[in-house]
């Protein structure tokens, strides 16, 4: 009996390994396709039967960066770096306090935080259009940070607000026992527990930021330009790049992966926290 009851794992094993290798494959065949599509020549592009040998060439390479699309996903990265590390230093205290304090309209408050997030984009950019052509952000890095910070802070302070109700009140009262102060207990008690949960929940901010087309297209320009605003440009009127367009959506997919990679192991845990806990 037990015998056939290890046999049956063994199967059930194989199949949802089997499984997972064909997801994974399915997933993963269009980046591999996109990856051929940059060193593939124009006449072999979409030939038809599909030309899977062919001389790869460099040329989509040299007008990518002939036309400057480094310097958009240079733009890209630090403003979205710098973007989320101002979210995570305001919006951090801001959950926190959420969390632990009462507050005369606290609730209401926080709805109308929430609410700033779920609002459509296109409600927001328009007076951010406005409010910036007059007092001179438009097409600036500060104007396009302030505009990226709206949009994240709120779902960052709604999501750690989640994880600092979790955290165990009675470690923050023994520490106000022994006498530290409310930042003492905020930096040596409440920060090192919430360290996975911030990192998880900033790298989905950054994600955010990374993608985000409307509010870099209407309130960025010639001075100011990300990678998502710099994309289109590659639709001509002789037709698509469609080389030169593989070229910067594998360069785009680069600097979330290595976010992520580097900061696997904090989001992991993070994003378990929640899910346990929340």
């Amino acid at each position: 009996m037990a015998e056939i009851t290890e046999r049956s794992r063994g199967r059930s094993g194989l199949f949802w390994t089997a499984a997972v290798v064909v997801y994974a494959l399915i997933v993963l065949f269009p980046i591999f396709w996109m990856a051929t599509m940059m060193v593939k020549p124009n006449d072999a592009m979409f030939a038809r039967p599909t030309q899977w040998l062919f001389t790869p060439t460099l040329d989509h390479f040299a007008y990518v960066i002939e036309q400057g699309f480094h310097w958009s996903l240079l733009t890209s990265f630090v403003l979205c770096t710098v973007s989320t590390a101002l979210v995570v230093l305001i919006g951090t205290p801001a959950a926190y306090a959420f969390a632990r304090f009462e507050m005369k309209g606290k609730d209401d408050l926080f709805l109308f935080i929430l609410g700033s997030r779920m609002a459509p984009p296109v409600c927001l950019v328009i007076p951010f259009y406005l409010i910036y052509a007059k007092v001179g952000l438009l097409d600036s890095f500060l104007g396009l940070t302030l505009a990226y910070m709206t949009f994240n802070l709120s779902f960052y302070v709604w999501v750690l607000r989640s994880f600092c109700r979790d955290l165990p009140v009675e470690l923050e009262e023994a520490a106000a026992l022994e006498g530290w102060s409310r930042v003492q207990i905020f930096r040596r008690v409440v920060f090192p527990l919430l360290r996975n949960g911030i990192v998880a929940t900033a790298v989905l901010c950054f994600i955010f930021a990374w993608n985000e087309f409307l509010f870099a297209f209407m309130l960025g320009g010639s001075s100011v330009t990300t990678l998502p605003v710099s994309i289109p440009k590659l639709i001509t009127s002789q037709g698509v790049r469609w080389g030169e367009m593989a070229v910067v959506g594998m360069t785009a997919l680069v600097p979330v992966l290595a976010v992520v990679f580097v900061l696997q192991r904090h989001i992991v845990r993070g994003l378990t926290l929640g899910a346990v806990k929340g």
